[in-house]
């Protein structure tokens, strides 16, 4: 299986911050993968979701999509990945293994 993303040595400052928000994370994805990122409240999951959808950029550190360099992507790169933020996107009827299968399906 490929490696869909690879992250390493990420790191990240807002323009007028004093600290880094995301401190040398590393972690890599396979193709197919249902990958999410969970911690407290301030931990840098959201950040990280942006910096890797281009949202953000001057970040630090290597990050390759499919062994590309994201700096190098260009827009059609957005028809290839999804993200989902802080805010459910699921039914509320379905349990859990079924909101899983529905969209699993939709692949």
């Amino acid at each position: 299986m490929a490696t869909a993303f690879k992250v390493e040595g990420l790191k990240f400052r807002y323009p007028k911050g004093t600290e880094d928000v995301i401190c040398g994370v590393d972690f890599e994805v396979n193709e197919g993968e249902v990958f999410g990122l969970l911690g407290p409240s301030g931990a840098g999951k959201s950040t990280t979701q942006k910096v890797m959808i281009k949202l953000l950029e001057g970040y630090e550190g290597k990050i390759e999509y499919f062994n590309a360099d994201l700096d190098e992507l260009n827009t059609s790169y957005y028809e290839e990945i999804g993200v989902g933020f802080e805010m459910p996107v699921h039914f509320n009827k379905l349990t859990a293994m079924e909101n899983i299968n529905f969209f699993f399906k939709s692949l």
